[in-house]
């Protein structure tokens, strides 16, 4: 069953009404597990038993490279085709990561990611169809919308970046100064959240551009468009630039 979503209206409203409104409606929405901060402070391996003593054991035999625990970063989940462009196949937490180009692309990664559990919100895209989020597998009940944040987006970003683990700003919102883009990078990194703004911003540390490709469906004239294939390019400041080809539900 999908269970829609209301867009938080914080028209009329002061600064101070705007953030008791923001933190009513997050206390609302349903847990979908520990948020990315707690995530981040979880421990690498299973915690040590502590025994009585006993006679000394033989040496344990060195563990072969791949028998070693892999490595899991702490984020966001994302689409399985774009997971492999991403440090540990998520968005990663306390991180600002920048979104261009498809529509398409932001819709996939907010289904992903609350499909997964994770509470996200969007701010400042009051064209967003939720119905879309919904068809590529989203639950809507972990999703708030707030499509007129007011004058002041990063502010109302900033309150949300609390209780939650993601927040998409929307494609219309202009970036700050990057006075301001640092410290809301602090935020993020203080939240253990994931942030994604759009191209421009200064700051962000990964960067990931959606361009349509393919459309599955149609025919001469004719047909419903039953997918589209979308080229995702994955770069940042210490990696090479990766691409891979994604293909979300018409």
């Amino acid at each position: 069953m999908v269970v829609a979503t209301s867009p938080v209206d914080l028209s009329g409203l002061g600064r101070e009404e705007r953030v008791t409104e923001l933190r009513r409606r997050l206390a609302a929405m349903p847990g979908g597990g520990a948020p990315a901060a707690v995530r981040a402070q979880a421990p690498a391996g299973p915690a040590s038993v502590v025994s009585a003593p006993s006679a000394p054991a033989a040496p344990a035999a060195p563990v072969a490279p791949a028998e070693a625990a892999e490595i899991v970063v702490p984020g966001v989940a994302v689409p399985g085709s774009v997971a492999p462009l991403l440090p540990g196949g998520v968005l990663p937490a306390g991180r600002v990561t920048a979104v261009s180009g498809s529509a398409t692309l932001r819709v996939g990664l907010l289904a992903a990611a609350t499909a997964a559990g994770a509470r996200c919100a969007v701010v400042g895209w009051p064209e967003l169809g939720v119905a879309a989020v919904a068809e590529q597998g989203g639950r809507l009940d972990c999703l708030a919308l707030v499509p007129d944040p007011g004058p002041d987006p990063a502010a109302v970003v900033s309150v949300l970046l609390d209780g939650l683990d993601l927040v998409l700003l929307g494609p219309g919102v202009a970036p700050v100064a990057p006075s301001r883009a640092r410290v809301l990078a602090g935020r993020v990194r203080a939240a253990g959240a994931v942030l994604l703004v759009g191209a421009g911003w200064p700051g962000a540390e990964l960067t990931l551009a959606g361009r349509h490709c393919r459309y599955g469906g149609l025919g001469a004239g004719a047909g419903r468009l039953a997918s589209v294939s979308t080229v995702v390019r994955c770069s940042g400041r210490a990696a090479p630039a990766r691409t891979a080809e994604w293909v979300a539900a018409g």
